[in-house]
């Protein structure tokens, strides 16, 4: 049902296994004929380690697996820092085997190839550039290029293009890109979300990455002098750069009270031009080919990934969001088996592929010329949570979804939960009052969020099935059980009203699902961010997502924090209103379960505060504020539906009215207006609040006193790996 049955029938040809050794002349088996495809299965041939030049004389080391028959064809570009051949190899049997020349890449400074790593910089940028024209050109290629690869290898695909539309925008080789997993904004997504540090995947990432440049090339013995110095550079580019950019990421705001002169990285702990150079959310409107993006629920790109599906100027023909419950180190479950076993639909009938035939069918389609369908496959298809099921449409959110306040009330909800304080969420505002947050910076560990910050890695039941145990040191506010279906699509903003005994704070919302037991909390989605940095900008957004808020309505349900120096102001005593940004998300609250937002002070291992967040934040308690003076609330936005959930006021999801208008009467949040960041706080910070200092001999002490391993540790591999090389950034001072 929805598109045509030959895509339908696309996931039924089993490859069987792949004979593929490295070397010239080794090939995999020829099979039957892929259902959906024009192509027979055939099989190809290896050559390892072909050598490619780039414009300034540095050695990138590659792979080629061609086809044996039906060359010249279509070539699909990988591109990886994670060795070509062998630790996390990118290079993809289908493809080959069904009628497609595939090339593998090391980027430059990883695997066997030379120079040095940029992560994303400007030179592979322009590597990447070359790569496809070489591609193009290479006797075994037709010219039509297609951009695959997971992760990495997937966000350079964006770059790639992107970097194309700049150099050659009359000529650009590649037809189709299907980034699995890719991120939007390094600095919003995982490296600095909520302005903490990512001390739960960055760490895990730059060992590994680490781990597989510290191998010998590839071709060390046929070209020993060229692996000698790849090896070399690798060596030198972890040595040069790991000791000032772990010092100038982990002091935070202290390193602007350094003289100048030890300031390798100035502000490297804030969003900064490096940054928007390495995002393809930054030039997302320069991609004009068709994408078919794989995102995920519990993805650590999860907040980006819709994003740059909104920001793809490109009809729904040429553009496809698939967002699945899995975690970034298997993207690929709950979907149909590659040989068409057991077999997955979506609520309307329509069946969903293995990645890797959807991907072959994209590629089909766009670089071959088969009429299978895959251009009227579903625009979205999204895993709805709860339901466990997918669900298709043209739009995510869906359309239809308003945005709903739920109010934080002092009203005892009777839920049973676990936390310092038990309140009420409603759709109308409670009895006012305020709850305490004491500083506590471990809360976390057992939780979904730990199994989706290190990739799936660190997934321990019963902490992935129930968030029961973090909330222990937090206040929840949880609803009254629903009596039918309630529908969630699309981000989330939790608008809440604070105050600290200390100049700063960290703050994570999570929004759970309690189960009908109403012992057991699904962690559905969370978001966090740091108190000090809760400026946001005004601006709304267009399609493109940079130095602007997405709004439904007068709502701001995607609030752009800057996070830079500039706009950071300490907390007071007075109660000051904060965003805090909750990545999107797709679920129902079923019959029997309740509704809970969570509030902690921390979410470790996922994140660890810098050293100026940390003495600045030791110590403190948090006041939280709610009622009709202070109202904070959490917006989700609902798909019409006779849900009723009673909250205080007697007030639910039917007998309010519309949404729409249960949305459009709301209190607004306050300083909604502007094209500059817009201080939300009531009162203003002082300027030893907002610029810390080194100085400060208490909190200095207890820098000094603390063991946070976690943070330096983080601090390091974030800026290993994403400092700018070679070009200082000075941001300006007051």
């Amino acid at each position: 049902m929805g598109y045509p049955i030959a895509l339908n029938r696309i996931a039924v040809a089993a490859l069987g296994p792949l004979v593929v050794a490295a070397g010239l002349g080794v090939t995999g088996p020829a099979r039957a004929a892929a259902a959906g495809t024009t192509d027979p299965v055939t099989s190809y041939t290896k050559t390892a380690d072909v050598r490619i030049t780039m414009r300034d004389g540095v050695s990138l080391d590659s792979d080629e697996y061609v086809p044996d028959h039906g060359c010249p064809c279509p070539v699909l570009l990988v591109q990886t820092p994670y060795r070509k051949n062998g630790g996390v190899a990118e290079f993809n049997p289908y493809f080959p085997a069904h009628g497609y020349a595939e090339i593998v890449v090391d980027v430059r400074g990883t695997g066997s190839s030379e120079g040095y790593w940029t992560s994303f910089g400007t030179p592979e940028q322009l590597d990447g550039v070359e790569l496809v024209n070489r591609a193009a050109h290479r006797p075994f290629s037709n010219g039509r290029i297609g951009l695959a690869g997971v992760s990495y290898s997937a966000i350079n695909q964006f770059l790639t293009v992107e970097r194309l539309s700049e150099v050659q925008p009359s000529h650009n080789p590649v037809q189709a890109i299907f980034p699995i997993v890719p991120m939007g904004d390094p600095y919003r997504d995982v490296v600095f979300a909520g302005g903490n540090t990512d001390t739960g995947f960055i760490p895990l990432w730059l060992g590994l990455v680490n781990s597989l440049n510290s191998l010998p090339a590839d071709d060390a013995a046929s070209h020993p002098a060229i692996a000698l110095n790849a090896e070399s550079q690798h060596l030198v580019d972890i040595a040069q750069f790991a000791a000032p950019a772990v010092a100038d990421t982990t002091l935070g705001g202290y390193e602007s009270a350094l003289p100048s002169q030890l300031q390798t990285y100035p502000d490297q702990a804030y969003d900064n031009p490096y940054y928007r150079n390495v995002a393809p959310l930054t030039r997302i409107q320069d991609v004009h080919v068709p994408t078919f993006i794989v995102g995920g629920e519990y993805d650590l790109f999860q907040r980006s990934e819709p994003l740059l599906y909104r920001g793809l100027d490109l009809p729904p023909t040429q553009k496809k969001l698939l967002f699945g419950p899995w975690y970034h180190g298997n993207p690929s479950s709950h979907l149909t088996a590659d040989d068409g076993s057991s077999p997955v639909h979506d609520e309307k009938g329509n069946l969903l592929p293995s990645t890797n035939n959807l991907s072959l069918a994209w590629f089909d389609h766009w670089l071959k010329g088969v009429n299978n369908g895959i251009d009227r496959f579903p625009t979205t298809e999204t895993y709805q949570i709860g339901p466990n099921q997918w669900r298709p449409d043209t739009a995510f959110p869906y359309p239809g979804t308003t945005y709903q306040p739920w109010y934080l009330g002092a009203s005892p909800s009777g839920s049973g939960a676990p936390s310092l304080y038990d309140g009420s969420l409603g759709l109308n505002a409670g009895p006012a009052g305020t709850a305490a947050m004491p500083w506590q910076p471990l809360t976390g560990a057992c939780s979904r969020s730990s199994a989706q910050w290190t990739a799936g890695i660190v997934a321990i039941p019963p902490c992935t099935d129930n968030d029961s145990s973090a909330e222990i040191t937090g206040v929840t506010f949880t609803s009254p059980v629903f009596t039918q279906p309630y529908t969630v699509s699309g981000p989330i903003v939790a608008d809440l009203w604070l105050s600290s005994s200390r100049p700063d704070t960290t703050i994570t919302a999570t929004v759970g699902d309690v189960q009908a037991d109403g012992s057991t909390v699904f962690r559905v989605t969370a978001g966090s961010l740091v108190g000090s940095l809760r400026s946001f900008v005004g601006t709304r957004c267009g399609g493109k997502v940079m130095d602007c808020s997405v709004y439904a309505g007068k709502v701001p349900v995607v609030p752009w924090h800057p996070y830079t120096h500039q706009s950071q102001q300490g907390l007071t005593t007075a109660p000051t209103e904060a965003l805090v940004e909750v990545f999107p998300t797709s679920f129902v609250v079923q019959p029997g379960h309740r509704l809970r937002l969570s509030l902690t002070t921390a979410d470790l291992p996922h994140q660890g505060p810098n050293l100026s967040t940390l003495a600045n934040s030791s110590g403190g308690v948090t006041t939280l504020y709610f009622g009709a003076t202070h109202p904070s609330r959490v917006y989700l936005g609902a798909l019409p539906a006779p849900a009723t959930a009673g909250g205080a006021g007697k007030s639910s999801p039917a007998n309010t009215g519309a949404t729409s208008a249960a949305a459009a009467s709301a209190p607004v949040p306050s300083s909604r207006a502007g094209t500059a960041p817009a201080h939300l706080a009531t009162g203003t910070a002082s300027p030893a609040e907002a610029r810390p200092s080194l100085r400060n001999t208490a909190a200095h002490d207890k820098v000094l006193t603390a063991a946070y391993g976690l943070v330096a540790a983080a601090g390091l591999g974030v800026v290993l790996r994403y400092a700018p090389r070679r070009r200082r950034y000075r941001p300006s001072r007051r």
